[in-house]
């Protein structure tokens, strides 16, 4: 009797074991679980909450996270050509949002400040709904209401304002916005620095104006040192510049004779420039490194004013417009806080829009 209550003390003894290594494999399975979902909300957290939020950039105390520059960078890809480079959308539209606030800030005090209802025109006309205003009919007599003066000096005439409905002004600037994925300040603040960068292109453009200085260049580009070296000894001997440029020249853009054509001193790289600087016409320069070539540059004319062919005139304005950002944008205070995660994160933001809008 003795020895079957052994037996059943034993058999409760290990059943309260095996109750126990199953609790226990009951609570560590929990405890995994609890831990994995732990570590899945974090990655979640980390990988689409916490960047997207994450400060990436302060421009004049205007603060913009990473989901801000995604927005901006998806906009660029889609409405505007895109960046450069695919690698680079992330910084490209940093570097895009600092200088459109430097167009914002700065440029008001040169070509005047732009207006609600410039914005508003702006807008009609990329939402496609302007319908321009009638113009006023002549009076009786086919004169005009009023006399024109053949003396006095021609004035711009300001763009005419339109009119759209309001309604559907609303409705279509609704649509774009959800289809842009912006709201409507963000939109607003794109047009504005847009605005602000054609007025400045157009100011520099007239500054500019239509003929200058200019130089008319030949050039000879060759691979190595020894071919340099010979060249020069042939140019100094009296050897013909543009027969050495149609047979040792390797720049494909040139023309015949390695014509470069007319252009400004201005906008020649400053090696070149300092090469042809100062020459006469028919002096050739020294050898200059450019890149993996050598060469020797002509002047086969000088004009102290000579009227500019478009690119020419378009370049110089660009020029001044590249020096007023550089003075625009050292006036005003940045913080770029990029990390490189935040970087990886907007740009696979920015392609997986760019793939959904294409039906990827």
């Amino acid at each position: 009797m003795a020895d079957d209550r052994g037996k059943r003390r034993g058999r409760a003894a290990e059943r309260d074991r095996a109750d126990r290594q199953l609790r226990l494999i009951y609570i560590g399975s929990g405890a995994v679980l609890v831990i994995a979902a732990f570590a899945v909300v974090m990655g979640l957290f980390v990988t689409s909450y916490q960047p997207q939020r994450a400060h990436v950039l302060t421009v004049a105390g205007e603060s913009y996270q990473a989901r801000d520059v995604a927005d901006r960078g998806a906009y660029r890809e889609f409405f505007e050509g895109g960046a450069s480079s695919l690698i680079g959308i992330a910084r490209g539209t940093v570097d895009l949002l600092v200088e459109e606030a430097a167009l914002r800030l700065q440029a008001a005090p040169l070509v005047g400040p732009v207006s609600e209802e410039d914005i508003r025109q702006m807008l009609y006309v990329e939402l496609d709904l302007v319908t321009p205003l009638l113009e006023l009919p002549p009076v009786a007599g086919g004169s005009t209401a009023t006399p024109v003066d053949e003396t006095a000096k021609p004035t711009p005439t300001p763009a005419p304002k339109v009119v759209v409905d309001p309604e559907a002004f609303a409705e279509a600037l609704a649509e774009f916005l959800r289809d842009a994925d912006l709201d409507r300040d963000a939109y607003e603040a794109i047009v504005e620095a847009r605005l602000y960068r054609e007025r400045l292109r157009e100011h520099f453009e007239v500054e500019v104006g239509e003929s200058g200085p200019q130089i008319n260049l030949q050039r000879i580009r060759v691979s190595t040192q020894l071919a340099t070296d010979t060249v020069i000894e042939e140019l100094d001997g009296g050897a013909d510049f543009a027969t050495l440029a149609d047979e040792e020249s390797v720049a494909e853009g040139d023309g015949e004779g390695g014509a470069m054509g007319w252009t400004s001193l201005d906008l020649l790289d400053e090696d070149v420039r300092t090469a042809v600087e100062g020459l006469g016409v028919d002096a050739h320069s020294v050898a200059i490194a450019v890149g993996v070539f050598f060469e020797v540059y002509r002047v086969a004319e000088i004009a102290e004013d000579r009227e500019y062919d478009g690119v020419v005139a378009i370049e110089l304005a660009n020029l001044r417009l590249d020096d007023w950002f550089e003075v625009a944008l050292a006036a005003i205070e940045v913080d770029r806080d990029l990390s490189t995660g935040e970087e990886y994160w907007i740009n696979d933001r920015v392609l997986a829009a760019a793939v959904m809008r294409q039906g990827g």
